[in-house]
């Protein structure tokens, strides 16, 4: 009952579904504990440092921990290696916690212990442990984060945990503004407390997810965790050309931002020379631009991905950072407001869009990779970025006495270096997560069409047959087979004959020679070159020719069943023979005879000709199941000439629909674009009693040259209103299943539901990637709910944000009532996109 309440609340704030409510709720108040900790900390410690050891020595204290971090690192990448996840964050926090009691400690009795000169040090030590804290501390969180949820939970959620960071850094700048009241240093000691909710946090977390996993992982498991030393770390990032690309990324961003915060830190010292006023300026400052991030988070984040996608997320922060630091270049004057303004921009944009892409980048990688790599480039990279910055400072600055408007050149160099990597980054993430999902099964007419020859076996049944009926069939039956140079030692003795064997035709004269006929006997195997020298020889004679003319209008005028094996003959014959007036004009009569086999026989000749004159009574012949597939054939001999005269035939509503819908299947053979653009226009004109056919031959030109192509504009407009029937089904469905009586009409509509899925995702791999959408389509109708998962997030990156906003619903792996509710809202959403392209 608890849970559905809160479930009810957190619902009105976002996507969570029921299981995710308590996890959601207690690792949104964790992040909100340690980013007020953190901004205590952190402004403390810069205020601190300016006032003790000011801002000249800033490149010292980011070279510092540069350096150190190392030590840090080898010490944190052992605990994690050795402990559970809970424990090893468990005692991180204890550390803190008594870390910072011992630092107020210094800080309010330390003069009375230690020397001046040694005391004032003390700010630069606080600066390492902030900077190891703040580091730690926020990558232990997106450690639970990558534990618990797949990346479709995390796009869901990141919105609202970030919420709860970012209130959490308003609620510690606000109280960092009170150092005026209280005193700069004894701000520290509200951190302990905060710090010790997140210890209870993050064991009942623990408990939760276990109790509703019901096992725990092994210790003998546990102690089986590869090592994650510097080597290993190294060595998975150089193999790995994502965490290269975010590598890159981090260690860029983290040296435009030092950059930035050197130039605002040098301002603020200026301008606030009081150390607690310089610290309640700070406070306000931060407590500013974080509402800012906040109402920044809440309006656009979500909105951002899921109308631009991660690709346009990724560049919001350098593009507003490289305008603004060419305008401190270009105008210096009012510096310290132009300082503000950019720091503010990149903190604001840093811990609200860009934090929430850079953890979803982390999402599809391996988790045996995944947490070796961030604990690398969050701790090491991190620190080793601000090290290289304190160089540049240093050298810019400091050496060559550079002035502080030339440290914005520095930084633009670094952004359009950004700029790049996250580009190049986009690609390198929807790569990985097409690695994640796998083709389930292999389309079947293809996978057919490479096992077996249909038109060869057909070759080798028609002569088989022909042995019985006719010797000039026979002959010319087995020359075809000579030809397509695929005659086994098996099928030579499947067909080989003995003179007795082979009927006599009422053609064998024209094969005679002094009263033989040349046709080969062949006794225990077949020579395929000598038959073909000789077949050829015959065709080849004068007299063969002359007596073809004299005698192809007598038979081809002879009707009735006795004479049928005459015209078979006749009609195989020609096909062979030039194309001479005669030819043409009695093979253009046996395409119209009454004898589907005469027909079948004059097809192919037609086909083989290539002659204009029988296209008409070669596409006529569609109309006829029996020799359909032989028609077919034959016009697809014809190639690319043909296809003004489909598109016609197929265009017109007039004809016979069962020669209408055989056309679409022959462009698809053509394999020429131009054949493609046919289909698309036909498909546009909304034919649908063709349509099916139509988008079955796209799809088949894709899947055989997927260098083919069709315009978004023409095959959109189809997904739209499928998606839409599939709404109107679902909706069906669920009215159906609410009366029991008609519940088992509800199976015949989950039968049709599945069918319009099936087309709609055809429809996709027309316009996006076939093999993707292939993918996609496999494992969210068989796949896990990880599987799920990783096929909405491929689609999510590869198909048009205003598609993928109304057919998410109909895919996600969601409660049926979530679904039927969802599918009401989209239908309404549809309707007005029909609307609107009307």
């Amino acid at each position: 009952m608890a849970k559905n309440l809160l479930h009810k609340i957190l619902s009105r704030f976002a996507d969570v579904r029921p299981e995710e409510s308590s996890t959601s709720v207690l690792l949104f108040f964790y992040f909100f504990m340690i980013t007020s900790s953190a901004y205590i900390i952190k402004l403390v410690k810069i205020s601190d440092f300016l006032e003790k050891l000011s801002y000249r020595r800033l490149p010292y204290a980011y070279l510092l921990t540069a350096i150190l971090i190392g030590f840090f690192v080898t010490l944190n990448s052992r605990l994690l290696r050795v402990l559970k996840r809970h424990v090893y964050i468990s005692i991180s926090l204890v550390f803190f916690i008594t870390s910072l009691l011992v630092f107020w400690l210094l800080f309010t009795q330390g003069r009375n212990w230690l020397p001046l000169a040694y005391w004032n040090w003390i700010s630069m030590v606080f600066w390492f442990w902030a900077d190891i804290f703040l580091v730690t501390s926020v990558t232990q969180f997106w450690i639970l984060i990558n534990d618990i949820y797949n990346p479709r939970q995390a796009k869901r959620l990141i919105g609202f945990l970030v919420g709860g960071g970012l209130l959490g850094g308003v609620a510690g700048a606000l109280l960092t503004s009170l150092s005026k009241i209280v005193g700069t240093e004894n701000l520290l000691l509200i951190c302990p407390f905060m710090l010790g909710i997140c210890l209870v946090i993050v064991n009942r977390v623990h408990r939760i997810i276990q109790s509703e996993k019901k096992e725990e992982i092994k210790p003998s498991e546990e102690r089986k965790k590869p090592k994650i030393g510097y080597g290993k770390s190294f060595s998975l990032l150089r193999k790995n050309r994502h965490l290269i690309l975010l590598t890159g990324i981090m260690a860029v961003a983290i040296i435009v931002t030092t950059l930035i915060d050197f130039q605002f830190n040098y301002f603020v010292e200026d301008a606030y020379p009081n150390k607690d006023a310089r610290t309640a300026f700070l406070g306000m400052f931060f407590t500013v631009f974080l509402v800012f991030s906040n109402l920044l988070h809440v309006f656009s984040t979500s909105r951002i991905l899921k109308n631009f996608g991660i690709r346009v997320a990724l560049l919001v922060a350098p593009f507003f950072l490289l305008v603004f630091s060419g305008v401190i270049f270009i105008f210096p004057f009012a510096l310290i407001y132009w300082a503000l303004i950019i720091k503010g921009t990149d903190k604001s944009l840093a811990h609200s869009l860009n934090q929430s892409v850079r953890e979803l980048l982390y999402i599809p990688i391996p988790p045996e990779i995944k947490y070796k790599a961030k604990v690398f480039i969050d701790m090491f990279v991190n620190k080793f970025a601000k090290g290289i910055a304190a160089l540049l400072i240093l050298l810019f600055f400091s050496a060559l006495s550079f002035e502080i408007k030339y440290i914005s050149i520095i930084a633009i160099i670094f952004i359009l270096i950004w700029i790049i990597l996250n580009i190049l980054i986009t690609k390198e993430y929807v790569n990985i997560v097409k690695r994640n999902l796998e083709i389930k099964w292999h389309d079947a007419d293809k996978f057919v069409a490479e096992k077996i020859d249909i038109d060869m076996t057909k070759l080798v049944f028609d002569t088989l047959e022909s042995k019985k009926r006719s010797s000039v069939l026979y002959a010319m039956n087995l020359f075809d087979l000579v030809k397509k140079e695929k005659l086994s030692s098996k099928l030579r003795n499947i067909i080989s004959y003995k003179s007795d064997e082979v009927r006599a035709s009422s053609m064998d004269s024209l094969f005679e020679v002094d009263g033989e006929v040349l046709i080969p006997e062949i006794e225990d195997s077949l020579d395929e070159e000598s038959l073909d020298v000789q077949v050829k020889e015959i065709m080849s004679l004068n007299v063969y020719q002359e007596l073809m003319k004299g005698h192809l209008d007598k038979i081809v005028s002879e009707e009735g069943n006795e004479e049928e094996v005459s015209r078979m003959e006749a009609a195989k014959v020609m096909g062979i023979m030039e194309p001479t007036t005669s030819v043409i004009h009695n093979l253009s009569k046996l395409l119209r005879d009454k004898s589907p086999e005469v027909v079948s026989y004059a097809l192919e000749s037609a086909g083989k000709l290539k002659k204009r004159e029988f296209v008409p009574f070669i596409i006529q012949n569609l109309k006829n199941p029996s020799i359909q597939r032989v028609a077919n054939k034959a016009l697809v001999e014809y190639g690319v000439k043909i296809i003004g005269t489909l598109k016609d035939y197929l265009g017109d509503p007039s004809e016979d629909t069962r020669l209408r819908k055989a056309i679409p299947d022959i462009l698809a053979q053509t394999g020429a674009q131009r054949a493609a653009e046919v289909l698309a226009l036909e498909l546009r004109k909304e034919s649908r009693d063709v349509e099916s056919e139509i988008v079955s031959a796209m799809y088949k030109m894709r899947s055989e040259k997927p260098q083919i192509h069709f315009r978004e504009k023409i095959v959109v407009p189809q997904i739209i209103p499928e998606i839409k029937k599939s709404y109107m089904i679902l909706q069906e469905i669920h009215d159906l299943k609410a009366s029991k009586k008609k519940e088992f009409l509800a199976k015949d509509l989950e039968n049709n539901l599945a069918r319009s899925l099936k087309y709609i995702f055809e429809l996709l791999s027309l316009i996006y990637p076939r093999e993707d959408i292939i993918k996609a389509y496999q494992n969210i109708t068989t796949g896990t709910k990880k599987a799920i998962d990783y096929s909405i997030e491929l689609l999510d990156n590869i198909v048009r944000k205003e598609i993928m906003g109304v057919f998410l619903p109909l895919i996600e792996d969601i409660p049926f009532e979530d679904k039927v509710k969802k599918g009401r809202k989209m239908l309404k959403i549809l309707e007005k996109m029909e609307i609107s392209e009307a």
